[in-house]
């Protein structure tokens, strides 16, 4: 009997190995499809539909994140809050105004950057790409970005200087951020 045991164990462990051999073998002959297969299809390669559609129609896009996590409310989710917060008329109508304002030129920019990323995109399809071009597209596209950027900033930075301190803190709440106030909120309306 003790016999078995030993001879059962090692054979044990010999099939073991084996068995871990070939899974380990089989998996790193299979493929890993690439995250970016979708991207393939898209209008741009390399841009998704949805940024493409936000760049068209002025979407934020996340480029005023660091004010909109920092307590500084966005034009467009204060008038979509605007009963809950309980904007005054006149706040209400300079938020709107702010935000007519901010869209044409986040439009502009949009277009501007979808037109240079689909010529930077068409030049590596078509295989005309050159390290120069290269370098004077990406400074182009990042410069219009850094300009779209700035036309979401601003206009956050506009738009804190409508409403009170309390609005401030319900928008965030209501957005379901954290207490955080912008430093300057202190004696703020």
């Amino acid at each position: 009997m003790d016999r078995r045991k030993n001879i059962v164990v090692p054979v044990m462990l010999v099939v073991f190995v084996i068995v871990q051999s070939l899974f380990l073998s089989v998996a790193q002959t299979t493929p890993t499809p690439s995250g970016y297969i979708d991207l393939q299809s898209t209008e741009i390669r390399g841009i998704s539909a949805e940024d493409i559609e936000g760049y068209r129609t002025g979407a934020g896009l996340g480029y005023a994140l660091p004010a909109e996590l920092n307590g500084y409310p966005g034009p467009r989710h204060v008038l979509d809050l605007a009963d809950d917060l309980n904007l005054s008329e006149t706040q209400y109508g300079e938020i709107q105004a702010l935000y007519e304002a901010m869209l044409p030129d986040a439009i502009k920019l949009g277009e501007s950057i979808l037109n240079e990323e689909a010529a930077l995109e068409v030049s590596f399809r078509d295989g005309t790409i050159t390290e120069d071009y290269l370098g004077a597209q990406l400074t182009t596209i990042e410069g219009l970005r850094a300009d779209l950027r700035y036309v979401h900033l601003s206009t956050h930075l506009a738009t804190i200087n409508i409403l009170t301190t309390h609005q401030v803190r319900q928008y965030n709440q209501l957005r379901g951020y954290d207490d955080t106030q912008p430093h300057d909120m202190e004696g703020h309306q």
